[in-house]
């Protein structure tokens, strides 16, 4: 297990503010590499893998507003709803480190995680299952999606 250091070391009763561990666009491009890499490792039958992310930051689960502009990470979102599949640009295409490519289609279905009281304290996760039989645009033997 790892732990990502706090801007600081700062907690209140013993929490950590999860404001300052990583900001949305970040932890949005970090969640669909996760995914990737679960892909790239899940390619025998006897494999499968899990992808979670948990949090209290209502942005990663939320539909973005009408209003909300470009955003370098916009294909990279993770709301309540979106799927995530195919090529995904960093910026529009304009950072290639960033772009990742998913064979499979994972549907994003958020779901209540806890609840504490005061500011930031609903929880929510959004698990993805990778299994062994996702498409592989290289593989011609390659399984179907799932």
């Amino acid at each position: 297990m790892t732990t990502t250091p706090t801007a600081g070391d700062r907690t209140v009763a013993g929490r950590v503010p999860l404001d300052d561990v990583i900001k949305t666009d970040l932890a949005r491009l970090h969640f669909v590499r996760d995914i990737a890499r679960l892909e790239r490792f899940c390619r025998r039958p006897d494999q499968n893998g899990l992808a979670i992310m948990l949090t209290n930051d209502p942005a990663l689960w939320s539909v973005p507003g009408p209003g909300r502009g470009q955003t370098r990470d916009r294909e990279f979102r993770i709301h309540e709803g979106r799927e995530l599949t195919g090529t995904l640009l960093w910026a529009g295409g304009t950072y290639e480190p960033n772009t990742c490519t998913l064979r499979g289609t994972y549907g994003l279905d958020w779901k209540p995680y806890s609840e504490l009281e005061g500011s930031g304290g609903e929880f929510r996760y959004v698990a993805v299952h990778v299994n062994p039989d996702q498409d592989d645009p290289d593989d011609p033997a390659a399984p179907g999606q799932t």
